[in-house]
């Protein structure tokens, strides 16, 4: 029996012209492979972490004065039959208002990840383009690992959780207290 070996795993960096070759590879790993785990992280970079301090007083490690993100988000999703990944999308935030009733808005310039779990229900992630310094992704024998790291300098809104929206592309109808 052939033993496969996952040990050197496979990353591709944020290329657009990548997309493509990538989302053959992960439709081919998960119907060889039964991949059933995705796996987003999106951390939030603090612009005033210091790599040379942490190498020079600390051998690498950060600290709690010095630490490479403000915070990072976990999210898994379990039973993935399918994954696309469009690296310029527009994502439609839909919800109900308490005043305005129900409610969709298009979001321009997203990377969205729009996944299909084995029991047909549908799972999306979005992320505004302006928000994103890096993005690796991993296989895994158990699934795919994104990693998502945000800028710091950029505000932005988390409307939902895995929705991460900049400011000026939010919908003004949802701002509330906001002057042209």
């Amino acid at each position: 029996m052939n033993k496969l070996d996952y040990s050197s795993h496979f990353i591709v960096h944020h290329q657009k012209r990548m997309v493509d070759e990538w989302n053959l590879i992960i439709s081919y790993f998960i119907n060889t492979h039964r991949m059933s785990i995705f796996r987003l992280t999106c951390a939030h970079l603090n612009d005033l972490f210091s790599h040379e301090l942490a190498i020079a007083k600390h051998q690498g490690a950060e600290t709690p004065d010095n630490h490479k993100y403000h915070w990072e988000d976990e999210l898994e999703v379990q039973d993935v039959a399918s994954m696309e990944i469009n690296e310029d999308a527009v994502y439609v935030l839909k919800g109900e208002h308490p005043t305005q009733g129900e409610f969709a808005y298009e979001v321009p310039r997203v990377y969205l990840v729009s996944l299909k779990r084995t029991d047909e229900s549908q799972v999306q992630f979005a992320i505004s383009n302006q928000l994103i310094q890096s993005v690796n992704r991993e296989e895994f024998p158990w699934g795919v690992h994104v990693l998502i790291e945000l800028k710091d300098n950029e505000p932005f809104a988390n409307p939902i959780t895995g929705i991460y929206i900049a400011n000026h592309d939010f919908p003004k109808q949802l701002m509330v207290n906001v002057k042209d």
